[in-house]
């Protein structure tokens, strides 16, 4: 339980009103039972019930209006209890009377003031003494007797005080003792609890990293197992295509000897073939001789027709004169008809020779005319036997050239014929050779064979060694969550014990706000803490929000790897806002409560290359990189500087290069790992808070 002054100032109090309530109860009854035995008068009742009740009653109205961890009320005790037991002393016959303020006195040392009971001493002290000289001076109680026990009453109640004085003494000495033994072990509490708290942290960061670690080893292995499985799937693909090879090539091998046997035939019916070509090189001569021949003739018969022409154009000439002749006959008879007819009857017979003259003319025109279309066909005819005549000595001519030209074709073939049956041989040759390399290649293949069984083997054993890998990552996965578990745990018992609170947080920090709206939803707003006092801090936001003064919120800031998180805080109405509400982004929030500590969430990772550069805040000093991932909480880049061999724990700015989020373009953080990959450096970062764009940029792309 933890202590509170005012909590057992009023159980101080109340414990000695419930004794004084006790005792004048009792006081009462017994006081009124002396009255009724006529022992004392009814006045001294009255006036008895009043001073016991009245200080009494004064004391709980005190209580009820002060409250009851009231220093007031032990006055009203001491002061009311002290003229009640004075009156009593006073008035009572009882030698033990002074007794009575033994019991009230003894509640005294529970307010541990060991002044105020040595005041309380002197005061009761007092009060005997006056009892003693108002008893001796008017009842006159002066014998040896009484006298006696007044100085016993004196000597007892100032015992009892020194008793009660020393006993507070030692009480507080012991619980001064006590505070500072607990002061010294709270001290050394307090360290070891900031030790646990930076353990914590330390421990969170290392687990952060870890879970990193073994969120990319498990990209990278179940990468591996996806190659693995591919290359499994080739190797047998490839072992399918090795064992049909293998079948393949023996088919080869039987049909490379058929090849052999096939080509020694070639050789024989080659060597054959040049046989026949040499006869058909000698047709051929003897064919371009009579080619020659039939030339010669050709030209005979060209020689032939042409003076076959020639007299046939005598011909057409002796035929034009016998026309001519004609025409002249045929004219004479004309005119002997002319005489006949002028010489009258003596010239009737010249005139029938004439007729006949005439007759004979014309029939031999018409004779001539027949000829003439004769000649004529036959000079058609003629010319057309000129042009066949001409057309076949062409056609001679290419044929003798045709086939002179194949009697060279034929001797190159017999040459060629030569060359082909030595080409075979050497083929032959070849060929064997072939024969026995593909012997070499059914025995190599029969060994690849085996070399895939054996590697096939190996990629099942490291498929399952990566897959027994991949479960004792989700096991040690598992682990890890539960060490989460376990310092979240404890994080949030030290925070309920107060030993986590707003003295953790500091300037720069980033926050959450969030505001309940008036039609239900939640209201985000994100910035940075400017400034931390004992119960409140000043924040400024990021953009500017309309606020009322004493509007509840909640608040979370994000330190290192864990949110503190205060579900009941305000705005402080010193925050410069107005009765009503105003814009601004600089606010300051009343916190009176504990944090609840809430570990960071965890983000899904996604693989990015975009060039980047990276700026060291506290040198300004910048470096060129290749991001690697990136989270809504993270990122992590590729460097070849060796700045960062050792640069954890700086605070940087990235700017990504080509960014699908311009606006999310320029990120802040704080290096928590860097691992040496041959000269390239792995640099993990985290976020200073979380970032809602790319975590729904990430999911999105991952889906």
């Amino acid at each position: 339980m933890d202590y509170d002054e005012k909590l057992f100032k009023a159980k101080a109090n109340i414990k000695a009103r419930r004794i004084w309530l006790v005792f004048a109860l009792l006081l009462t009854a017994n006081y009124g039972s002396d009255v009724s035995s006529g022992l004392y008068p009814v006045n001294n009742y009255i006036i008895f019930v009043i001073l016991c009740w009245i200080p009494f009653f004064i004391g709980e109205i005190l209580l009820r209006i002060k409250g009851k961890d009231t220093d007031i009320y032990k006055y009203n005790l001491v002061i009311g209890y002290g003229i009640f037991y004075t009156f009593l002393l006073c008035t009572t016959e009882s030698p033990i009377a002074f007794t009575y303020i033994l019991p009230v006195t003894s509640l005294l040392v529970l307010y541990k003031q060991r002044k105020f009971m040595v005041y309380c001493g002197i005061a009761n002290t007092a009060s005997i003494i006056f009892s003693a000289f108002y008893r001796a001076m008017l009842l006159g109680c002066t014998s040896a007797s009484d006298m006696k026990n007044y100085q016993l009453q004196v000597s007892c109640i100032v015992l009892c005080y020194i008793c009660y004085v020393m006993s507070i003494k030692h009480l507080n000495e012991s619980d001064g003792a006590l505070t500072d033994s607990i002061k010294a072990d709270l001290q050394r509490v307090v360290t070891t609890v900031e030790k646990v708290k930076t353990a914590s942290n330390t421990i969170m960061d290392g687990i952060t990293v870890v879970r990193e670690l073994a969120s990319e080893n498990k990209h990278g292995s179940d990468l591996v197992l996806d190659g693995l499985n591919e290359l499994t799937d080739n190797n047998k693909q490839l072992q399918n295509h090795a064992s049909s090879s293998l079948d393949m090539t023996t088919d080869i091998n039987s049909q490379v000897e058929n090849v052999a046997g096939l080509i020694n035939e070639m050789v024989s019916l080659t060597a054959e073939s040049g046989s026949h070509a040499q006869t058909s090189s000698t047709d051929l001569e003897s064919l371009v001789k009579t080619s020659k021949t039939m030339s010669e003739l050709s030209n005979d018969v060209e020689n032939i027709l042409t003076e076959f022409k020639n007299e046939f154009e005598t011909v057409k000439e002796e035929t034009s004169t016998i026309d001519n002749i004609s025409s002249q006959t045929n004219l004479l008879a004309l005119n002997a008809s002319i005489e006949a007819a002028r010489a009258g009857e003596a010239g009737k017979g010249f005139a029938v020779v004439a007729e006949q003259i005439r007759t004979l003319s014309t029939e031999t025109k018409s004779s001539s005319g027949q000829i003439q279309d004769a000649l004529t066909r036959l000079s058609e005819i003629s010319d057309k036997m000129m042009t066949s005549i001409e057309q076949t000595i062409k056609l001679i001519q290419v044929t003798l050239e045709k086939v002179t030209l194949t009697g060279q074709n034929v001797n190159k073939i017999n040459e060629d014929s030569g060359k082909l049956g030595e080409h075979i041989s050497v083929i032959n040759t070849a060929m064997k050779e072939v024969e026995s390399s593909n012997h070499q290649l059914v025995d190599n293949m029969e060994k690849v064979y085996n070399i895939v069984d054996t590697m096939t083997g190996f990629i099942n054993e490291s498929d399952e060694t990566s897959k027994r890998m991949v479960s004792k990552y989700e096991e040690s996965a598992s682990n890890i969550d539960n060490i989460e578990e376990i310092i979240q745990g404890l994080m949030c018992e030290l925070g309920i014990g107060g030993f986590m609170g707003i003295d953790d947080i500091k300037p720069g920090m980033k926050l959450s706000l969030f505001i309940d709206s008036e039609n239900g939803n939640i209201n985000e707003y994100h910035g940075e803490l400017l400034e931390q006092n004992s119960n409140s801090i000043k924040v400024r936001l990021d953009n500017s929000i309309n606020v009322a003064k004493n509007t509840p919120c909640k608040v979370q800031v994000t330190v290192g790897n864990v949110l503190y998180c205060w579900d009941k805080a305000a705005i402080n109405p010193t925050s410069g806002l107005t009765a009503g509400s105003s814009s601004t982004n600089t606010l300051t929030i009343t916190i009176t409560t504990r944090p609840s500590i809430v570990n960071r969430r965890k983000y899904p990772r996604l693989d990015i290359s975009n060039r980047c550069t990276i700026t060291v805040k506290k040198t300004g000093t910048t470096y060129s990189g290749k991001l690697d991932n990136i989270s809504a909480n993270g990122f992590a880049f590729l460097a070849d500087n060796s700045f960062f061999a050792d640069s954890k724990g700086s605070e940087i700015s990235v700017q990504i290069e080509n960014f699908d989020l311009p606006d999310n373009s320029v990120l802040e953080g704080k290096i928590i790992r860097s691992s040496d990959n041959d000269g390239m450096y792995i640099v993990g970062c985290q976020m200073p808070a979380d970032n809602l764009a790319i975590k729904d940029y990430v999911e999105k792309h991952l889906k």
